[in-house]
């Protein structure tokens, strides 16, 4: 991938502060509704609990989808409470049993929900981390290093982690 490849697809992804929730899941949707055009094939979802990504809305979804029919695309998906998802977010679950194949669900296994970041990494090109989940501040960033970093702490929290949140659940 040359360089200015990678600088276009960094341009679907405008950088800058967040400071709102509205703006927080602005840019979630910005992240999932621009994964396809930017050429996203992998992306990592990072937070204790999901609740306040707007991760079950219809439109999203739509965009969700279309991106997780492309060939070869992956989605790692790290929570503490994938129950509250699941009962949250329907309609996330329903997805999440249809593509089963292109999501990874893990649960961190030494992680307290205070340390646990709230992160959106898509590829190589952008992050969206909140910093302050009780005041919703945080940033998108596209510069390498800062990618860079929120890959090497993802890292880390994976090592330590389980597989969780099964497409099926069998019961007896």
């Amino acid at each position: 991938m040359s360089n200015t490849t990678t600088e276009e697809q960094r341009r679907h992804f405008p950088a800058g502060p967040v400071t709102s929730r509205a703006e927080f899941q602005a840019a979630v949707r910005t992240f999932i509704r621009e994964a396809s055009p930017a050429g996203v094939r992998h992306m990592w979802w990072v937070s204790p609990d999901f609740a306040e990504w707007p991760l079950d809305e219809p439109e999203l979804l739509d965009a969700l989808m279309h991106w997780a029919r492309a060939p070869g695309v992956r989605i790692t998906w790290v929570c503490q409470d994938f129950e509250r998802v699941r009962r949250a977010m329907p309609r996330l679950t329903r997805w999440r049993q249809t593509f089963s194949h292109v999501l990874s669900c893990r649960m961190p296994e030494e992680v307290a929900v205070t340390d646990m970041p709230t992160l959106l990494v898509s590829d190589q090109l952008a992050v969206l981390r909140l910093m302050d989940r009780e005041r919703v501040r945080g940033y998108v960033r596209v510069e390498p290093a800062d990618v860079q970093h929120a890959h090497e702490e993802i890292d880390v929290i994976l090592q330590r982690s389980s597989d969780a949140f099964p497409a099926v659940t069998l019961g007896l």
